[in-house]
C-alpha cells in the first residue's frame, strides 16, 4: 500500500513546491508588465492627487474665461437665488461620486450603499446669470463656441440651449475638466459650470466632520458682476 502524504509530511511539501513552481512559470509566461496590470485591475488605480483650494481657484478662472467669451450685452446679472441643485459657488462633492476602483470593489460598488473612497472629491465652480432673452442666449452661445474652440477648446456636446467643452490644458493635479453652459428659456437664465474628475486631496488638507475640504476660496467670476 502506498503511504499518502500528510498535511505536515513530505507529500504536502512536494505539492506546495509543485504549485509554487507552476505559479512562477505562469508569472514568467505573462511577464511582469502584465502582472502589474492585473494588480492594478484588481486593486484599482489610485485617484490623482490635487489640492482642492488650488483646483477650485483654477476652475473659477475657467468660468471667467467662458463668461468673457459669451460677450453678453448689458442687462445680465448674477442670479442671487438660483434653483435648487445648481452648481453655483465653489463646491467639493464627496458623496456618491468617487467610489473605490478595481475589480475587488465590484460587488461593493454595485450596491446602493457602496462606500465612497476616503479623502476624495470632485470640485465644481459655477454661477447663474439672469435677465437673458432667448435670442441673446443663442448669440452668446454661438460666440462662446466660436471663441473657445478657436483657442483650442474641444466641443464634446452641443444643442440649441447649451454646450459642453473641454479646455486645451489641465490645472493642478492634471485633472480632467469639463465646462458646461446651459440656457433655461423658461427662467431666462444662463448657467456656467466647470468641474473636474475625482481627485484625492493631500493628508494635510483641512476638512470638516464629514471629511469635506474646508479651505475652498470664495468665487470671483464673473468679476464684472460681483458686487452689483
Amino acid at each position: 500500500m502506498t503511504k499518502r502524504g500528510t498535511k505536515d509530511g513530505r507529500g504536502h511539501r512536494k505539492a506546495v513546491a509543485v504549485v509554487t513552481a507552476a505559479g512562477m512559470l505562469a508569472l514568467g509566461a505573462v511577464g511582469y508588465d502584465a502582472v502589474a496590470e492585473l494588480q492594478h485591475a484588481w486593486a484599482g488605480r489610485p485617484y490623482p492627487v490635487a489640492d482642492p483650494a488650488a483646483v477650485a481657484k483654477h476652475l473659477d478662472a475657467r468660468t471667467q474665461t467662458v463668461y468673457d467669451a459669451l460677450a453678453l450685452p448689458p442687462g445680465a446679472a448674477l442670479d442671487r437665488a438660483p434653483w435648487d441643485g445648481s452648481d453655483d459657488g465653489i463646491t467639493a462633492r464627496i458623496y456618491d461620486v468617487c467610489r473605490p476602483r478595481g475589480i475587488s470593489h465590484l460587488l461593493e460598488n454595485m450596491s446602493d450603499r457602496g462606500a465612497d473612497e476616503p479623502r476624495t472629491a470632485t470640485l465644481d465652480a459655477g454661477f447663474t446669470l439672469t435677465g437673458i432673452t432667448t435670442p441673446q442666449a443663442e448669440e452668446a452661445l454661438r460666440r462662446a463656441r466660436q471663441a473657445l474652440t478657436g483657442q483650442g477648446w474641444t466641443e464634446t456636446a452641443a444643442d440649441d440651449t447649451g454646450v459642453t467643452l473641454r479646455p486645451p490644458s489641465t490645472g493642478p493635479g492634471s485633472l480632467a475638466e469639463t465646462v458646461t453652459v446651459g440656457f433655461t428659456p423658461e427662467r431666462g437664465t444662463l448657467a456656467v459650470a466647470a468641474g473636474t474628475e475625482c481627485a484625492r486631496y493631500p493628508d494635510d488638507t483641512p476638512v470638516d466632520w464629514e471629511g469635506k475640504p474646508t479651505d475652498l476660496p470664495s468665487p470671483t467670476a464673473p468679476a464684472q458682476l460681483r458686487g452689483h
